[in-house]
């Protein structure tokens, strides 16, 4: 007797050919993955395609460089207030004597190169370039360059790997669609400044404020840099003007260390030539007049607060407090110690007069 099925069975329907059509990319999706294969040699996998950069010696005294994990870059990726625009990585290489960079497919990122001081050679597909003091070089991603220092005068420069939805955009209306890759600009410390204050940002971790802060940040240093374009043809500053700008700049940066060769390169000028017009501007040297203004901060600091004269000292950027004392009393005739006590004398004896008048 042949076998009844079941009442309540449902007859099992074959399984539908599988679509051989994929779905569109996800744009969010962004897959990154980065690692030296040997001491000189970078290699990046970016959704799945691999490029390999060959690096010069990167231990130059002075530098400073700050990389986002790869994790964080992919997951800033997908963020809305930084998918936009994200430095990926940046730094500052001052003197970089030997330095050479090859990048046969490119990079990833896009690279923005800005020659502080000194020059270097860029070659890329369209051919030789040559950076002087005060040249961006911009360079969109997955194009062959390479880039090393003028062996004769070997330049200091700020460096910056950036991505983001809007990246190419920015790359089109700064390089007029890629014609003009290096790009004459005034020397100006506010784009200079724009370098440092996402280093800056970096330094004090990688959160997500400071991410979104750093896209911020990029976005200025774009749009500065766009400004400079646009004014190229405009008056060029006096010497005195840039003067004033590097005496703000010394005043906004007493804790940490600017060097002569930094402040002259923000001004547009020659270290010698600087130097001359500082003296002429102040009647001091750039170091003398530094010096007078990080001992006047640190007076501030002894007559207002009870700040140990160690702790004083690194506030206004010196990290030997001997060195800082010995400094003081040269400029102001007295120790550290002996200057809070007088100040505080000195306050006391008026705290204690009698305002009134007969």
């Amino acid at each position: 007797m042949s076998k009844l099925p079941k009442a309540n069975s449902v007859p099992v329907s074959a399984a539908k050919p599988r679509s051989r059509v994929l779905p569109a990319r996800d744009p969010g999706a962004f897959s990154l993955e980065g690692h030296m294969e040997g001491p000189k040699t970078r290699v990046f996998t970016v959704n799945g395609k691999k490029l390999v950069s060959l690096l010069g010696r990167e231990d130059f005294p002075g530098e400073r460089i700050f990389k986002l994990p790869t994790k964080v870059v992919e997951t800033a990726s997908r963020q809305p207030l930084t998918a936009a625009l994200l430095p990926c990585r940046l730094g500052y290489f001052p003197r970089a004597h030997g330095q050479k960079v090859s990048r046969p497919n490119g990079d990833w990122a896009f690279t923005l190169l800005y020659c502080l001081d000194g020059a270097g050679t860029l070659d890329t597909s369209h051919g030789k370039h040559h950076i002087p003091r005060g040249t961006v070089a911009l360079l969109r991603p997955f194009e062959f360059h390479a880039y090393e220092a003028n062996p004769r005068d070997a330049w200091s420069y700020y460096w910056i790997h950036f991505n983001g939805t809007v990246a190419q955009q920015y790359y089109d209306v700064l390089t007029g669609g890629g014609k003009n890759a290096c790009i004459a600009v005034e020397s100006n410390l506010r784009f200079v400044e724009n370098f440092e204050k996402i280093l800056g940002i970096y330094q004090e971790g990688q959160a997500y404020k400071n991410l979104v802060q750093a896209s911020s940040a990029m976005h200025q240093l774009l749009g500065d840099l766009f400004g400079q374009i646009c004014q190229r043809s405009a008056p060029q500053e006096s010497a005195s003007a840039r003067i004033e700008r590097t005496l703000a700049m010394m005043r906004k940066n007493l804790s940490t260390h600017v060097s002569i060769h930094e402040l002259a390169a923000s001004a547009g000028m020659s270290h010698a030539y600087f130097t001359m017009q500082f003296r002429k501007h102040t009647g001091q040297s750039p170091r003398s007049f530094f010096n007078r203004q990080r001992i006047a901060k640190a007076c501030e600091y002894l007559a207002a607060t009870d700040t140990k004269v160690d702790n004083v000292a690194r506030l206004v950027g010196y990290e030997d407090p001997f060195y800082f004392c010995r400094l003081f009393k040269r400029i102001t005739q007295q120790t550290p110690t002996i200057y809070r006590r007088s100040v505080r004398k000195a306050s006391a004896v008026e705290g204690s007069e009698d305002p009134r008048v007969e």
